[in-house]
């Protein structure tokens, strides 16, 4: 009796479904690990904003600025052609774009990785967004997507503090 050469149905079907059964549980963990990783990226500029501005009020003793702003994309081709043009009402973005803003990668809109930052005012009065009306919150970012109703695990934003840190916002 001459055998044949191939799989039955029941064979591929097993594989089938063990195929799916591994692609079931890994995609969730996937996903997890991209909102990690573009947690982890878009961190990586608040530490560089928050520096930024921490510099920018050592510098000149600037408190800058009076409420809660937002940190635009067009912050990032600012200039000033002499620093003696200081003097005017915008002085304080125009510095702080040209000297601290002009290498953060923000994607077109006013967001890097789907999360927006904010500038945080010395008075904590005058304060909104993720800054949470704390006087030692320089500067945060929170992801729009998450803030009606982040998930365990989803990354809402996060804040940084005047001594260097970062803690992960909650809602």
């Amino acid at each position: 009796m001459k055998k044949k050469k191939g799989f039955t149905l029941l064979e591929v079907l097993i594989v089938v479904v063990i195929a799916v059964s591994v692609a079931a549980f890994a995609f969730p963990a996937y996903k997890k690990t991209q909102d990690r990783n573009r947690f982890s990226a878009a961190q990586g500029v608040l530490i560089d904003l928050g520096n930024g501005v921490r510099m920018l009020r050592a510098d000149i003793s600037f408190n800058y600025p009076t409420s809660a702003t937002s940190v635009p994309t067009s912050w990032q081709s600012s200039s000033l052609d002499q620093d003696t043009a200081l003097t005017t009402s915008n002085a304080g973005i125009a510095l702080f774009a040209r000297k601290y803003m002009s290498p953060m990668p923000f994607d077109s809109g006013n967001s890097y990785k789907g999360y927006y930052y904010y500038i945080c005012p010395e008075n904590t009065a005058s304060s909104t967004a993720c800054c949470q009306s704390n006087s030692s919150v320089v500067a945060c970012m929170y992801d729009s997507s998450y803030a009606s109703r982040p998930t365990k695990g989803q990354y809402y934003g996060a804040a940084f503090y005047e001594d260097g840190s970062i803690k992960r916002l909650t809602k």
